[in-house]
């Protein structure tokens, strides 16, 4: 339950500490005073949707805290909106995320006002409302994990077939491009050593006829250069034993010498050793050719190459691992088709079960309420679809992540009429009763501790007001009852009367909250038989209703 609040620049309203007590609590006050804001206020610090405009003006945040009691446990809440419109919440002083703020949360207060009535007015939420009779939330949730998981696995089905479908092409031409370098299988820098190797078989000729003059140059001419510094050497030792200083020279002259005769024999063994084999000569060519048009084709480097060639293989190990996956796919499909159809059938009888209890409840709860003669029934649906996946006795239908049941509630408010869909006959009145008796039958079920209610008086009077009243006071027992009302016969039944009311002071709205004494109710109710002017009358009449009420 929900035992205190505090507001501070909220609305119209600045600087408000209010605490709440159990049992009914009517919230009165002339239209305009801030019932509802109230009620905004506390649903905001719950986990409701706010806005920049929440913020009061002039003020640049608001700032609304609740205590509550939450399995036997005091809790504090907190939610402080900027008047940017963003907004913090905080849970015993610590920050959180909103989604996980609204879960921690959601088992604290049920709010029904036209919203809510909006709510049940749309028949594709009467699933939930008999499925929170039948106890079924968490069967339900566990199928949507299903359906979900089902939905995806179909959709990656999909899409790996309309793959495999484009890769055909696409297998071919790779693997006939790795099956071409696989078959030329080149080598890590082979490219440079074919070059070195196709230049001297081309040259080979000019590389021994070269070597040859060259060596012929250096030794084996009468005029070559060795015998020229053989006879500068002979000069210069003539001069060496006249000055020493000379000796450094001749012996440069004869490493001079022995380099040539070095070279010389280099060139020889070079010359000799060239291989002049036209056959070595086209193969290298040819094989050149190939390792060149590899190159030119995949990467323009031999490197280039062999890189292509792993992605490719890797990608041929990905097609052929495609049909592996497809198969397990398919499996998981097939299993999680059995488990989601196992389940929806489950839910399909527990609901069929549950609905004669949940319609025969409702129907009397209709009756306290004043809807004497009220046919109340839930009709279950299962549509077909011929492209579905999942069959029902030999028939394919629609699915969702709630099962294949399409519930729908009907109503007839009067004797002899047919019933017909709730959402096209249900008037105003009768919505705010029908949601009211639902509230009635689901205590039983529904961990919610406090119910707050606005506008669940709208459209009713006279009799019907007090059979509203009976069953909000019946509801009290259990639960803690928040209800703006404008009708005395809910005011008089109310164990606190919280009275808004609103003045002007230094040209700023300033809110009053005033929990009222047994006097001060009997004024207000009789306001709400006659408006602001009292008269005898409704002093009469509003003594009267709460001397019924007491009994």
């Amino acid at each position: 339950m929900i035992s205190n609040i505090s507001i501070k620049n909220f609305a119209i309203f600045d600087d408000i500490e209010l605490d709440f007590k159990k049992g009914l609590t009517v919230i009165t006050g002339e239209t305009g005073s801030g019932k509802s804001i109230l009620l905004s206020a506390i649903r905001s610090a719950l986990g409701g949707s706010v806005k920049g405009t929440d913020v009061r003006s002039g003020e640049e945040k608001a700032i609304v805290e609740i205590g509550a009691i939450q399995n036997g446990r005091n809790i504090t809440c907190r939610k402080i909106i900027n008047v940017s419109g963003r907004s913090r919440s905080f849970l015993e002083d610590e920050p959180m995320n909103m989604d996980e703020y609204k879960v921690k949360l959601n088992t604290i207060a049920d709010f029904h006002g036209q919203h809510e009535q909006q709510y049940i007015m749309k028949k594709e939420t009467h699933i939930d409302f008999l499925d929170t009779y039948a106890k079924l939330k968490n069967k339900v949730a566990l199928l949507e994990t299903i359906f979900n998981d089902l939905i995806k696995s179909k959709q990656k089905l999909k899409k790996i077939l309309s793959n495999r479908l484009q890769a055909a092409d696409r297998k071919e031409l790779i693997s006939f491009q790795l099956r071409e370098i696989d078959f030329i299988s080149p080598e890590t820098d082979e490219d440079n050593r074919l070059h070195n190797e196709y230049k001297k078989l081309k040259h080979a000729d000019k590389l021994i006829s070269t070597a040859n003059k060259m060596n012929n140059r250096l030794t084996e001419q009468d005029q070559s250069l060795y015998n020229e510094l053989s006879d500068i050497s002979k000069e210069l030792a003539a001069l060496v034993s006249i000055d020493g200083k000379l000796q450094s020279y001749a012996a440069a002259i004869e490493e001079s010498m022995t380099a040539l005769m070095d070279a010389s024999h280099g060139l020889r063994q070079y010359a000799s050793g060239i291989d002049h084999d036209e056959k070595r000569l086209e193969k290298v060519e040819a094989r050149l050719l190939e390792v060149e048009g590899l190159k030119r084709k995949y990467g323009g480097t031999l490197e280039a190459v062999m890189i292509y060639r792993q992605s490719i293989e890797s990608e041929i190990n990905t097609f052929q691992n495609m049909g592996k996956e497809i198969s397990e796919l398919e499996d998981q499909i097939k299993h999680l088709r059995s488990e989601y159809l196992s389940i929806a059938n489950h839910l399909h009888e527990e609901r069929i079960k549950a609905i004669p209890d949940l319609s025969n409840k409702i129907k009397n709860e209709l009756a306290v309420l004043n809807i004497p003669k009220a046919t109340f029934e839930v009709n279950v649906k299962i549509d077909l679809d011929e492209n579905s996946d999942i069959s029902l006795k030999d028939q394919s239908v629609k699915y969702s992540p709630k099962g294949f049941d399409n519930i729908e509630f009907y109503l007839s408010a009067n004797p002899g009429e047919a019933v017909k869909p709730l959402t096209d006959v249900a008037s105003g009145g009768e919505v705010s009763r029908i949601m009211l008796a639902i509230k009635t039958i689901f205590q039983e079920v529904d961990p919610v501790e406090t119910l707050v209610f606005d506008e669940i008086d709208a459209g009713i009077s006279g009799v019907t007001a007090e059979k509203v009243a009976e069953s909000l006071a019946g509801l009290a027992k259990e639960k803690q009852i928040f209800c703006v009302t404008h009708l005395p016969q809910i005011a008089a039944k109310a164990q606190h009367h919280l009275h808004i009311s609103k003045k002007q002071k230094e040209g700023r709205t300033m809110v009053q909250m005033t929990y009222l004494n047994d006097e001060e109710k009997i004024h207000a109710i009789a306001q709400l038989f006659s408006g602001t002017t009292l008269t005898t009358d409704s002093l009469h009449s509003a003594k009267s209703i709460l001397r019924g009420a007491r009994g």
